[in-house]
């Protein structure tokens, strides 16, 4: 299944190289290195999954998936987009303020850098895979 998906970070290393991995798996990538830019472009397009790096320019990223959630209880887009967190602070030995952020951001998931590319390209397929299908 070829999904749309918007990669969202300031480094161009992991931009390209994640890219890569997922133009790989047959999905065509977007991308933005700014958290404001990352939220006009949602709001201007459809995406089927949202990778947003945590530490951005414009606006961070917990922040941009806190407006992509409220975008979609007013009804703004058609369906829910699954939004994948990238972040290099691990707070999984901080599970109390892991759930606080992921629950204000409305995150699917979070993967701590760095990463292993195999699993992230897992993970978006997974998340692609409960997705209900369109037509």
């Amino acid at each position: 299944m070829t999904a749309r998906i918007l990669m969202v970070d300031d480094e161009p290393d992991v931009v390209e190289t994640v890219r890569y991995r997922l133009e790989q798996a047959g999905h065509e990538v977007k991308t933005a290195d700014n958290g404001l830019v990352a939220l006009g472009m949602v709001r201007a397009s459809s995406y089927d999954l949202l990778i947003l790096d945590v530490m951005l320019p414009g606006e961070n990223g917990y922040r941009v998936a806190h407006y992509v959630r409220e975008d979609e209880q007013q009804g703004v887009y058609e369906s829910r987009l699954p939004i994948i967190l990238l972040t290099a602070r691990d707070l999984s030995a901080e599970p109390d303020r892991e759930k606080m952020f992921m629950d204000f951001s409305g995150a699917d998931r979070v993967i701590y850098k760095p990463f292993d590319l195999d699993d992230l390209a897992g993970q978006v397929e997974e998340l692609l895979g409960q997705r209900a299908p369109e037509g």
